[in-house]
């Protein structure tokens, strides 16, 4: 635990939440790298004029899901590095070389 300027700050739980966000955002990377291919209306043997369409369906839904994924990923890995922004800029503060404010 840190003081700067009248606050308590907790760098070891920041750099913790950074970690645990981290590693979920690897988990949607994972998820989104192993995707299956697309499906082939071959999967749904002869559903008589249907497995074009479930084929279409399906592989319709996967590309969302992927893109969710991905995004999801990518959205993680800014909160990652928002924290360690947060955590760099606080330490920063707490420098005798950065000016204060004067307190009314």
């Amino acid at each position: 635990m840190t003081h700067v300027a009248g606050l308590e700050i907790y760098f070891d739980a920041l750099e913790d939440c950074a970690t645990k966000v981290k590693g979920v955002a690897n988990q949607f990377k994972s998820a989104a790298d192993e995707a299956p291919a697309s499906v082939g209306a071959s999967c749904f043997g002869g559903l008589e004029g249907f497995s074009d369409k479930l084929t279409k369906a399906v592989n319709d839904l996967e590309a969302k899901i992927d893109a969710e994924t991905r995004h999801a990923q990518q959205n993680l890995t800014k909160v990652e590095a928002a924290i360690h922004q947060v955590v760099g800029n606080i330490r920063r503060t707490d420098r005798p070389d950065v000016p204060r404010t004067e307190q009314a």
